[in-house]
């Protein structure tokens, strides 16, 4: 007979229990939870725009795209700092005990550890950028 285990944090649907865990966590799975069904009403606009071009479906694909992109920045972070995690073996943002990170440092020290850890950051300026150099070329 199978054991049944329990999880203290609550069902993975429900996200609100990352909250005390994570916080930076709850809004990586908030931000892609509204992204989803803003997603698939964006490609809904996308076929819109391409069978019956009109000035209005082209304004709502714009408006909605920016949002798409708004939504995307924890994603960007996230993954920009998964890479530095990986890059470094856990040294950068990784949540590794904090003496075994001291004695291993000793011995294994990142000669970019800065810019690793500086990494996310930039994906983000970067990817807020974009945003509004595309924004400026469809409203300017």
């Amino acid at each position: 007979m199978e054991k049944e285990t329990y999880d203290m944090r609550g069902g993975q649907s429900r996200i609100t229990r990352l909250w005390a865990f994570s916080k930076e966590s709850y809004v990586h799975m908030l931000f892609y939870r509204i992204l989803i069904p803003v997603a698939i009403i964006a490609a809904i606009i996308f076929a819109i725009q391409y069978i019956y071009p009109s000035l209005f479906v082209s304004m709502l694909f714009k408006l909605i795209f920016i949002l798409v992109w708004v939504l995307f920045i924890p994603q960007v972070f996230e993954t920009s700092k998964g890479l530095s995690i990986i890059a470094t073996n856990g040294f950068i943002h990784g949540m590794l005990n904090k003496m075994y990170l001291e004695s291993a440092a000793k011995y294994e020290r990142h000669p970019l550890g800065l810019l690793y850890k500086a990494f996310p950051y930039f994906a983000i300026i970067v990817w807020i950028a974009g945003l509004i150099s595309i924004s400026a070329l469809w409203f300017i």
